[in-house]
C-alpha cells in the first residue's frame, strides 16, 4: 500500500505517515517515563505531549489519501472510521489536559 521512493505524491504521503507516527511513538515513550506534571509545564514535556496528539491528525488524512489514490475502498472505509475516532478523541484529551492544568493551578492557589 505505501511506497517509499522520492518521486510521486504517494511516496511523499508514505513518508509523512511514517515520520509522523514515528514521532508519536517516540513522544509517547518519552512521556510515559515522566510524571504528568512534566507534561503540563512549558518546555519539552509540553511539546512532546502536543506532538503525541497532533501527529494522528496529520497521519490519518495522508493514509486516507494513499488509500483513495490506490482505489482501496475497503481500507478507505476503515481509515475514514479511524479519522472519525481521531476527530473525537483528540479534542477530548486536550480538554482533559486543560481541566487537569486548571485544577492544579486552583489547588496551588488554595494551598
Amino acid at each position: 500500500m505505501m511506497t517509499f521512493g522520492y518521486s510521486t505524491i504517494l511516496d511523499f504521503l508514505s513518508w509523512v505517515v511514517v515520520l509522523s507516527l514515528g514521532l508519536k511513538v517516540v513522544a509517547t515513550l518519552v512521556l510515559l517515563t515522566v510524571s504528568k506534571a512534566v507534561w503540563d509545564r512549558p518546555g519539552w514535556g509540553s511539546g512532546l505531549w502536543w506532538a503525541s496528539k497532533i501527529t494522528p491528525v496529520v497521519a490519518v488524512p495522508c493514509i486516507i489519501g494513499i488509500a483513495w489514490m490506490q482505489k482501496l475502498t475497503d481500507q478507505l472505509w476503515l481509515f475514514g472510521a479511524l479519522m472519525l475516532l481521531v476527530v473525537v478523541v483528540v479534542p477530548l484529551k486536550i480538554r482533559q489536559r486543560r481541566r487537569r492544568m486548571a485544577n492544579r493551578t486552583s489547588a496551588g492557589t488554595l494551598a
